[in-house]
């Protein structure tokens, strides 16, 4: 998955999930031509140490945050802890 440096000019947060479920949604946006990018919330290092699941903060572009909002409640409706 593409990781990149996200400044809030360019980009504004979306959501924040567990890594796989980000990577599923970055993969719907990206298909839906909605630019977007994430990053870690832990560091690869806590993650490991600890076992923890990793999380990853959703960004996308401001013109797009309402559509990529309605593709986030279309897929994650259901689901209140992922």
């Amino acid at each position: 998955m593409e990781k990149q440096c996200v400044q809030q000019a360019d980009y504004q947060f979306l959501i924040e999930k567990e890594a796989m479920w980000a990577e599923m949604l970055m993969d719907v946006l990206k298909e839906n031509d909605i630019p977007c990018t994430a990053l870690p919330v832990y560091g690869a290092g806590l993650v490991m140490k600890t076992g923890m699941r990793e999380r990853m903060k959703v960004f996308v572009a401001p013109e797009k945050k309402s559509q990529a909002e309605e593709i986030v409640e279309e897929l994650f409706a259901s689901s209140e802890n992922s």
